[in-house]
């Protein structure tokens, strides 16, 4: 057990920092962080101007309290060579041997340069054969040296190298899927396709293509390629925040279609169309895989890397692959809370997998040169640095002192000031509380009948005399009836003194008919008293000078007299005004008031 470890991932533009434990079980990353890799440091996995990047380097490890010595390196290179082989079932002891005799044949180049590992991936044993897969790795010698060179000079020590595929894999096999699996992970620069069956590495490949195909492109639009203030790491951060993919690689359109797509749309479109090749590698990998492996079925694919966390990137696989794609969102076996973005489980997922299972990547010279070239360079280096810091620590940390004693003396005088503030506020709260307290004990007290009373009022002091109410209908929330007018000027009036009422707020007409009936006209001639006591009066028809018209019916006998009269009829309904609103506006108001003076 090495304790504590930092893992490092150096990409061509983030860097991966995770502070964790090593090859345990259940390991927790106590911290973790991502920067913007320096310019020129990393081309293709080889460490080149390292000098601005460890000044990075130190200062994040200080600002984030990590004072761990030991450290890990996952290495991501399209130089570095893969093959799954088979070999006879042999001792440990005579893998070795094996596969340096048999290394022309899995790689076709001079591998005097290179360094030779491997892993055991399955023992494959049965009646008919036994056999043992593994991974083999070969990786350049200068590539691992100048890692050596690297952690040498921060004062570091290597605990080991791992090469990105097997650090993806060391994670994936501790997820304990069965069936067909198949984990993309897009990285800056490359994409690894791994495809397990029950946890059982069967094919891994790198494609050359990765999350910079679009970031690219975006940078290369005229939106972005004159604004100063987007630069590699800022498209990063637009992806993860911005919907710039579309869900579908986008076809040809005809340039009329183009001519009404607008410019976010267009924009989309050309940094989706740049993933095209990145797809379709993939897809010939998955193809490749399923030709080989008759009856094979894909149960999930996961996601991870920094294009997990482009926007739009997993439906885009999903559609473009033809099979749900999962992203990755926790790490199995390690304790680990991410904060999002570029520090997140999928981002970190080949830092924290080198912890668990590394290739080891160690040739014995380069640990005997690290040994012979240490001196006291680096230890005096640090001493000195140490001292130089503290003495400007101190006279930083005096000239903070007295601008915060001065700071609170200034403070202290204001509060001092303020403090009538507290009696404006104090008395502007128990006037609110007084206010609510009445306002309570008045809502105990209201009665629907109130609002009739005034609005009975208002009919008394402002209805003409032609109004005349025939029936009506009482509510808590206001008055219906029909009413009699003898014009349409009347039945208008009677509306138009409605609309000037303060008790009411709404009023309507439901209805608005004219009748016409005939009446006889008579005269009175006074009263009687009949042998009930009852008073009754007597009617008779109005003489004239002039002789009427005598009408007679069918018959022959006379039609008595008539007169037509006319009257307007209309419903009209009123909603009494809102007690409550207006009592809430006058709290307001007074609130605000108070708010003023405050």
């Amino acid at each position: 057990m090495a304790g504590k470890v930092i893992s490092i991932e150096i990409g061509n533009v983030l860097t991966k920092v995770c502070e964790m434990d090593y090859r345990s079980a259940n390991a927790k990353v106590y911290n973790s962080f991502t920067f913007e890799t320096p310019k020129g440091t990393i081309e293709d996995g080889y460490v080149k101007e390292a000098d601005e990047f460890i000044d990075v380097l130190h200062a994040k490890l200080a600002s984030n309290q990590i004072k761990t010595k030991k450290v890990v390196f996952t290495v991501s290179s399209s130089k570095i060579a893969t093959r799954e082989v088979f070999l006879p079932l042999v001792s440990r002891d005579k893998i070795m041997s094996m596969v340096r005799a048999n290394a022309s044949d899995y790689f076709p180049m001079d591998i005097s340069n290179y360094y030779l590992t491997y892993t055991v991936l399955e023992k494959a044993v049965s009646s008919e054969e036994k056999k043992l897969k593994l991974l083999l790795i070969a990786a350049p010698l200068d590539m691992i040296e100048a890692y050596f060179d690297l952690a040498r000079t921060m004062g570091l020590t290597i605990v080991t190298i791992d090469y990105a595929g097997n650090s993806i894999f060391q994670v994936l096999k501790d997820m304990k899927t069965q069936g067909t699996n198949i984990s993309i992970h897009v990285g800056e620069t490359n994409t690894y396709v791994t495809i397990l069956e029950n946890g059982v590495l069967n094919l891994q490949r790198v494609v050359s293509y990765g999350a910079n195909s679009a970031v690219e492109t975006l940078l290369s639009i005229d939106k972005y390629r004159y604004d100063e203030t987007v630069d590699e790491q800022r498209a990063y951060e637009l992806f993860m925040s911005q919907q710039l993919i579309n869900t579908v690689i986008p076809e040809d359109d005809s340039s009329r279609e183009q001519e009404i797509l607008t410019e976010d749309e267009k924009i989309r479109n050309e940094v989706t169309e740049s993933l095209r090749f990145l797809l379709g590698n993939i897809v010939r990998v998955i193809d490749y895989y399923m030709s080989k492996t008759p009856g094979a079925r894909i149960d999930m694919i996961f996601l991870s890397g920094i294009g997990a966390e482009f926007r739009g990137m997993r439906e885009l696989f999903s559609f473009e692959i033809g099979s749900a794609v999962k992203s990755v969102t926790a790490l199995p076996g390690c304790n680990y809370n991410p904060t999002g973005g570029a520090d997140s489980c999928a981002v970190m997922l080949p830092a924290v997998g080198a912890t668990k299972g590394s290739m080891n990547l160690m040739p014995e010279v380069f640990k005997t040169k690290k040994v012979k070239n240490d001196s006291m360079l680096v230890p005096i280096v640090v001493c000195l640095a140490g001292i130089v810091g503290a003495v400007a620590m101190w006279f930083y940390g005096s000239f903070t002192y007295d601008q915060k004693v001065n700071e609170k003396v200034e403070l202290e005088a204001e509060k001092d000031q303020l403090k009538q503030i507290e009696v404006v506020i104090q008395e502007k709260d128990n006037s609110q509380k007084t206010f609510d307290q009445f306002m309570a004990m008045y809502k105990t007290t209201r009665n629907p009948n109130e609002k009739l009373v005034a609005f009975l009022n208002e009919v008394e002091r402002k209805m003409p005399t032609c109004f005349e109410a025939m029936k009506m209908q009482v509510s808590e929330e206001g008055v219906s009836f029909d009413i009699h007018c003898d014009t349409k000027a009347d039945a208008a009036e009677v509306i138009q003194q409605f609309r000037t009422f303060n008790s009411i707020q709404i009023i309507s007409c439901s209805q608005f008919e004219e009748y016409e009936v005939e009446v006889t006209t008579a005269e009175s001639l006074g009263y009687i008293i009949d042998e009930n006591g009852e008073t009754v009066p007597i009617y008779v028809m109005p003489s004239s000078t002039e002789t009427p018209e005598i009408e007679t019916d069918e018959n022959g006998s006379e039609i008595e007299p008539t007169t037509a009269e006319h009257y307007i009829e209309v419903r009209i309904s009123c909603v009494y005004k809102d007690t409550d609103t207006v009592l809430g506006e006058t709290t307001t108001a007074a609130a605000s008031t108070a708010a003023a003076a405050q």
